[in-house]
């Protein structure tokens, strides 16, 4: 079995010869070597017999990529494997949509390399002998044009053969390219246990913490301001939307809330559906907690007004008015989970600014008495009386103007 390797580093001529030297004494397998796409191509015509190309992505002059397109032109019974150190997902699908039958990634596992390669040399083969299975059979519907009605059908059998054997193919390719694709996720989910994963999870305190220690140890706040959004009629818009318009919206709002939130340095405790949850004065203390909720709140609630009138005017569905609902008090704030971290909050506090936000109304900002006391000074109010909440009893409500 011939074989052309192409990777512009020397090493790898080396590492080739060195690790399949007893193949290559024995005559199983024969290595070509070329630096680049272009060089490849050139070997491609003076071995006529190659049945196998391995190929690298990064090179100079042409690269990998282009060379599967260009063996693609050839319309030859040629097989190509990807080895590279570019493993990510995007470069692994255009590998294979360019006709790649498997992909490796750099460093190479010479174990692994070795059945990878045992596997595709079976391919190569298995279509060898697919594609002079099908010459033969065309060589003999032109001899026997005039042949018995049994004939027609034995070659009907194997012209389904060879379908089921294509479905087979492509049911092979697409199994291989998810093994591949999940082998590389694992790869990359190591490689994030860095400074980068930990602060797009975390607060930073918490990152820091959590680095040095290992753990983090649960901390008690007597003052934060919780907030919840809901969305109106979520449940029935949600039902006329596809799930791709669905996902787009809230993505596309959820977005511009964290934009909001974090002018004010809010932090961002979770999404729960449509549900949106936010906390400020932690995990760092301050004074301006209270303010700074009221004002992300109000932006929020003109970002949904004029994205509702958007949506509107350009006959789109989109999702309705925003409650939202806030309130003052002492919570817990801890990091929960082990292999995916999760900065949480619990307490009565939380509880209360769910019920002020089911208590609300669309389109208005929803404070309990708590947080009322800290901003009547500072935003107008408008005292909805007391309200029954439920396991709490009737609390007092207001309105921000």
């Amino acid at each position: 079995m011939k074989i052309l390797a192409v990777d512009d580093e020397p090493d790898m001529e080396v590492l080739i010869s060195q690790r399949f030297r007893k193949q290559i004494k024995e005559n199983k397998f024969e290595f070509v070597f070329a630096r680049n796409g272009n060089e490849a191509l050139e070997k491609l015509q003076q071995h006529q017999e190659i049945s196998l190309v391995l190929t690298d992505i990064n090179m100079p002059g042409m690269d990998g990529l282009t060379l599967l397109s260009k063996i693609k032109e050839l319309k030859k019974p040629i097989q190509s494997l990807v080895i590279s150190a570019y493993g990510d997902l995007k470069n692994i699908r255009t590998a294979m949509n360019q006709g790649a039958f498997d992909f490796l990634v750099k460093p190479i596992d010479f174990q692994d390399f070795e059945i990878t390669l045992n596997k595709t040399l079976e391919n190569v083969l298995f279509v060898a002998r697919s594609l002079e299975n099908e010459q033969q059979l065309n060589k003999e519907r032109e001899e026997k044009l005039q042949a018995q009605a049994e004939l027609l059908i034995q070659l009907e059998e194997n012209a389904a053969m060879i379908s089921q054997q294509n479905v087979m193919l492509e049911a092979k390719v697409q199994e291989r390219t998810q093994e591949l694709v999940a082998k590389n996720e694992i790869i990359s989910q190591e490689r994030d246990r860095s400074d980068k994963l930990l602060l797009n999870i975390l607060p930073f305190e918490i990152a820091q913490e959590l680095k040095e220690f290992g753990t983090t140890e649960a901390k008690y706040f007597d003052e934060v301001t919780v907030m919840f959004t809901d969305f109106k009629d979520f449940t029935r818009i949600a039902a006329n939307m596809t799930p791709k318009q669905l996902v787009a919206e809230i993505d596309t709002c959820f977005k511009a809330f964290d934009e909001i939130i974090n002018k004010y340095q809010i932090e961002k405790i979770k999404t729960i559906g449509d549900s949106y949850m936010v906390a400020a004065g932690l995990p760092q203390k301050n004074s301006t907690h209270v303010v700074d909720i009221i004002n992300a709140a109000n932006e929020i609630q003109s970002f949904m007004q004029q994205h509702i009138l958007n949506n509107e005017r350009n006959g789109i569905q989109g999702l309705g008015q925003l409650r939202i609902g806030v309130h003052t008090g002492p919570v817990i704030a801890g990091v929960v989970g082990t292999k995916k971290f999760a900065y949480d909050i619990w307490g009565d506090a939380v509880n209360l600014a769910s019920r002020m936000e089911s208590c609300g109304e669309p389109g208005k900002i929803n404070i309990s008495g708590n947080t009322y006391v800290h901003v009547k000074d500072k935003f107008k109010c408008y005292y909805r009386g007391e309200i029954a909440v439920k396991n709490k009893g009737d609390i007092g409500m207001y309105f921000i103007e």
